[in-house]
């Protein structure tokens, strides 16, 4: 059984292997699921932060705490590992 995000991961992989022409069509009867350990292996590699994540998040950490701060932490960590 996989996770929200997981999944997520997956199913993006798996849009994006569709929507390559250059690349062989994925394995329809499995669909996303087919790339959950290709998620998974994505997400473990992002568990130790770059230094741009983290300077990131630190800036958005040095906001006044509320309810939606750690998700805006996460999101400027994230921001930061995909423009890097």
């Amino acid at each position: 059984m996989s996770n929200q995000m997981v999944q997520r991961v997956a199913m993006a992989i798996y849009e994006a292997e569709r929507d390559d022409p250059a690349r062989p069509a994925p394995d329809e009867m499995r669909g996303w699921r087919a790339f959950e350990p290709h998620a998974r292996a994505a997400i473990a590699a992002m568990r130790q932060p770059s230094e741009e994540m983290i300077f990131r998040g630190g800036l958005v950490g040095d906001a006044p705490l509320d309810g939606k701060k750690p998700g805006r932490v996460f999101s400027a960590m994230i921001d930061a590992a995909l423009q890097g």
